[in-house]
Parts: C-alpha cells; structure tokens; sequence
C-alpha cells in the first residue's frame, strides 16, 4: 500500500526537488515500518522461547510427579490425585486407573 502511494505521488509531480522530497519521505517511513516490524519479531520470539521454558519446566514437573511413583513403595496419596482421574474397579475384581490427559493438571 506504501509503494502504491509513492507511486501516485512520484508520477504526479514533475519538480525534481519535490520528488527527492517524497523519495527521502517515503524511506523513511519504510525504515520505520521496518524497524518496527523487526522488534516485534524479537518480542514474539522471546515470547515463544518463554513459553517453551515454561512448558518445559511443567513436563520436568510431571515427570518427577511418575518418577516418585515408581520408586516409592508407597507412593503419596497426594501425587496419586494429581496424576490418577478415574479408579475403575470391575468385578472380576481387576483395577484400571484413568490418567489426567492434561499435563498442566499434575502441577
């Protein structure tokens, strides 16, 4: 949209000093716009690594959370009802556990 709008406002003047004027106006709207474009660029990628920390962090979290189980013979209760979302108990008196499909919900 920029360009078409220097393209407009070159071809509609014939004084070289008034489009030398626009020429040096419209780069420096264009370093602007670039300028600004690259530092959000930066933000969102901060923004990105950030979050990837986080999730990482909760994962290492979760996994600590199955590691305690595993190496305890009596693993807490607690950690149970962090990861455990359904007991079935059938008649033939087998047991099958149902897992929180969330992992933000173990933290």
């Amino acid at each position: 949209m920029l360009l078409n709008q220097k393209i407009k406002d070159l071809a509609g003047n014939n004084n070289e000093y008034q489009k030398q004027m626009i020429e040096d106006s419209y780069k420096e709207l264009e370093l602007e716009k670039t300028s600004k474009i690259e530092k959000l660029q930066e933000i969102l990628q901060k923004a990105e690594q950030d979050i990837s920390k986080e999730k990482i962090l909760k994962l290492k979290t979760a996994i600590e959370y199955f590691d305690e189980i595993i190496s305890a013979e009596v693993p807490s209760r607690y950690v149970l009802e962090n990861i455990i979302d359904t007991i079935w108990i059938y008649s033939d008196k087998t047991v099958k556990f149902d897992l929180k499909v969330d992992v933000e919900k173990l933290i």
